[in-house]
């Protein structure tokens, strides 16, 4: 049957769809057109050929779709490499973040009691924060283990080392961007109950003078106080985060991190919370490798639903493992730390501190940088070829260099003695990416 202009260019329309839409997914069109059978004109009749345009038509619209098909494809791409690479987050402001979107940044323990080195730790003031500066403030929740009472009282506890801190200490934490205390700990009672209520007080002074949201748990005025959940919501976000914070003390009032009630109560937040975050104050102190037993309760609480374990109290760092869906960073050492121990050279332990930046990207803990620190207030550092880190004079100093490769085959031979995660190296700092599914709510 011989060819006319307007089937010749039909069959172009035909063949441009297919041309079009070759790589495409097979999908169904927006709109679904049905085709009527053709009913034969009578013969006596003159037929027309039909009109193109509504073939046109179609056409324009089919290569339309596959220009939203291709357009989606690669959205799509984008939003896979973007959970691919969950530390793209780091690098962006903090208003920018999606609201299920934050960073977690962690550090050990803080004290800078009264009478320890006063003069020196006034003349510094947040100066002693500076080296970190940049990743505090990168921070949408900045955490620490406050390690003594904030208080004017003279210290009451009949033990070697007790310690209290000036009001005035408390608001250095503020400037810099703390606002996540973890206060279960050995010392945070060296006052007695008046030193706890002090900190709870002085605590609370700065978070409405200053018109900011900060949050705390470990100790209060009762036993039911120190171990109740405190419930974390960070304005602009749409996220629900449950904080637990235990340790060990003398006092009543303080959470114990052997409680047999801590793991049922991780379990009634996980029905309501989209994270479960445990600080934990526990450990032998100067050894690097976690003990079996302080690993097995850490690992009852990810059981129990925790997605977040972060560590300290032994005053020296330890590995970071990835179990099941939870991440346990066992254990930060000591960050912004006022004394001069020699303790260390006793038990040969090295004095590195962590700074962790843990990336939750939509409500689930997705990955954890791991920035080292040098935080030796007694003595230098001297590598073989004669490199030489001074003391840290009581600000923690950025491990860099041929400095940062020999913490890092230190961290690589803790990991393998403990069992734990290694971690990738990235320049001078550490990274996990953490692909376990986010955990249902337990019953």
């Amino acid at each position: 049957m011989p060819s006319t202009p307007r089937t010749l260019l039909m069959m172009l329309t035909a063949i441009t769809l297919l041309g079009a839409c070759k790589s495409a997914p097979p999908a169904k069109p927006p709109v679904e057109i049905t085709t009527q059978p053709v009913q034969t004109p009578p013969p006596a009749r003159e037929v027309l050929p039909p009109d193109p345009s509504p073939a046109l038509g179609l056409a324009e619209a089919r290569l339309h779709y596959c220009a939203d098909l291709a357009q989606g494809a690669a959205l799509k791409a984008a939003q896979q490499a973007l959970a691919r690479d969950p530390f793209s987050l780091l690098a962006s402001p903090k208003e920018a973040r999606g609201q299920r979107d934050l960073v977690i940044v962690a550090v050990g323990d803080v004290s800078q009691p009264a009478k320890q080195w006063r003069e020196h730790v006034d003349r510094l003031k947040t100066r002693a924060f500076a080296p970190t500066q940049h990743l505090l403030d990168s921070g949408d929740l900045v955490s620490m283990n406050l390690e003594n009472p904030i208080s004017e009282l003279q210290p009451s506890a009949k033990k070697t080392y007790s310690f209290t801190s000036p009001p005035e200490r408390l608001g250095w934490y503020f400037d810099v961007g703390f606002n996540l205390f973890s206060l279960s700990n050995n010392h945070i009672a060296d006052a007695d109950q008046q030193g706890i209520d002090d900190t709870l007080m002085h605590l609370q002074r700065e978070r409405s003078t200053r018109g900011v949201q900060a949050w705390w748990a470990g100790a209060g005025t009762s036993p039911q106080e120190a171990e109740q959940v405190t419930w974390v919501e960070p304005q602009g976000k749409n996220l629900k985060i449950a904080y637990f914070s235990t340790g060990f003390s003398k006092s009543s009032n303080v959470s114990k991190f052997w409680s047999e009630s801590l793991v049922q109560r991780i379990k009634e937040a996980r029905k309501t919370a989209d994270i479960v975050v445990v600080a934990v104050h526990a450990g032998k102190e100067y050894q690097h490798v976690p003990e079996a037993n302080t690993t097995k309760i850490f690992h009852d609480w990810v059981d129990a639903g925790a997605d977040l374990v972060i560590g300290h109290h032994p005053h020296v760092i330890r590995p970071v493992e990835v179990y099941k869906q939870g991440l346990i960073l066992h254990s930060l050492g000591n960050y912004v730390f006022a004394s001069r121990t020699v303790r260390y050279r006793k038990s040969g332990a090295k004095m590195y501190g962590l700074l962790a930046r843990v990336i939750i990207q939509d409500a689930r803990v997705a990955g954890v940088e791991l920035t080292p620190t040098w935080v030796n207030n007694s003595g230098g550092w001297s590598l073989p070829d004669g490199q030489k880190m001074p003391n840290a004079n009581f600000a923690p100093l950025l491990i860099t260099g041929d400095f940062a490769d020999a913490f890092f085959d230190d961290f690589a031979q803790w990991t393998t003695e403990a069992g734990a995660t290694p971690i990738q190296r990235e320049g001078d700092t550490g990274r996990i990416i953490i692909s376990a599914p986010k955990p249902q709510a337990i019953n």
